[in-house]
């Protein structure tokens, strides 16, 4: 909804503080279009040719991992195909690291850059929706289910995950490693009712912005099926269910493996699928920000300009304690409130007008007051 603005009539801060940020992208957004530690393994008739044709594949792949970052798996067919040019032309740069060759063999792993108004013009202009928005991480709760048993820590699924690589994308995933604190906070009992206070606690501690409770039914060796829950503070849990059904011959540690590979990528298409937005069309939210100082609003300021979502703020008037703003952005407003939320800050509605909050300050403001409070970020 478009909610009403107060009035701001006052300005005792200079114009000049608030002068929009350069037009170069932050870099929270460029990291999303980086793919890093490409594996290149290629046997041709020299080592020139090997290192050419590696050099170009690994550019390719480089470009493939990018779109599975950024387009939900549904989406990827809508994506025009690139040829070996097209593709090559979008990268801004590559480096290069454990060179190693043969006569005929050659062998590297690149961290290839892509311009990302390169490839966001390729998806705007095939109609692809896409997102951009990098979560704060997610604690993981592997929950292992056998029979009526459930436990957390210890377990064989939590050492799988343990021993896992988890590569989220958007979505960075936190392990625990089962600590004596780990246990004290969240027993098997408060995993599998999904206590919420109980998880969130163990997601503050841990410095994330929610948990990840992966429930998974392991027994008789058949196929794996997994409920996945993502709890975060002031949004309703987004649950799924996947099954992963290991190949014939496999033992059972390489199949819970595979569940795991099976769960991570389905969460991290889940945040992709709520998050992505067609860019071509526009939104504008005028909100109030409550500051303390210059330097408060500054920070938020750049917090802003770090949303993926944000093309502009726009600053309306300003007081010593509140900023009036407007703020323009792609996607719906409650994607905009949880990108905002990946930044520590947060809106909330107070008499029909949009309120901006920094979060670390709000609780820190608790605090001091002597308020409960799970702690500042």
């Amino acid at each position: 909804m478009a909610a009403a603005a107060l009035p701001l009539a006052v300005s005792f801060w200079p114009r000049s503080a608030f002068s929009q940020a350069a037009t170069a992208l932050p870099a929270s957004v460029l990291d999303v279009y980086v793919a890093e530690s490409v594996p290149v393994d290629v046997t041709a008739g020299s080592v020139g040719e090997a290192r050419d044709r590696g050099l170009t594949q690994g550019r390719i792949a480089g470009f493939r991992r990018i779109l599975e970052r950024i387009v939900a798996r549904e989406d990827l067919p809508q994506v025009p195909q690139q040829n070996a040019e097209q593709i090559i032309e979008m990268v801004r740069d590559f480096s290069i690291a454990n060179e190693r060759s043969s006569a005929v063999r050659y062998l590297a792993d690149l961290t290839v850059r892509f311009n990302p108004n390169a490839v966001r013009l390729l998806l705007r202009n095939a109609g692809v929706p896409f997102t951009e928005t990098v979560s704060r991480p997610l604690v993981v709760v592997p929950v292992m289910m056998s029979g009526a048993a459930a436990s957390v820590w210890g377990s064989v699924w939590h050492d799988t995950w343990l021993r896992s690589e988890r590569d989220g994308g958007l979505l960075p995933l936190i392990v625990p490693t089962g600590d004596a604190e780990d246990n004290a906070q969240v027993t098997a009992a408060a995993a599998t009712a999904k206590n919420v206070p109980v998880l969130l606690a163990l997601a503050e501690r841990h410095h994330a912005g929610g948990v990840l409770v992966v429930a998974a039914n392991i027994e008789g060796g058949g196929p794996i099926g997994m409920t996945l829950t993502e709890i975060r503070p002031d949004t309703t849990p987004a649950e799924l269910s996947v099954t992963h059904s290991g190949a014939s011959g496999q033992a059972a540690p390489e199949v819970m493996a595979g569940a795991v590979q099976t769960a991570v990528a389905a969460a991290a298409d889940s945040w992709r699928r709520r998050n992505r937005v067609t860019f071509g069309t526009r939104n504008q939210m005028t909100a109030l920000v409550p500051v303390t100082d210059l330097k408060e609003w500054l920070n938020i300021r750049t917090r802003l300009g770090n949303v993926a979502l944000v093309d502009q703020v726009d600053v309306q008037a300003m007081t010593r304690d509140r900023v009036q703003i407007t703020i323009h952005f792609a996607g719906e407003e409650e994607q905009l409130r949880l990108a905002v939320a990946q930044h520590n800050l947060s809106f909330t509605e107070q008499s029909g007008v949009w309120v901006l909050e920094n979060v670390g300050a709000a609780r820190r403001a608790l605090n001091q007051a002597g308020a409960p409070s799970e702690g500042a970020p």
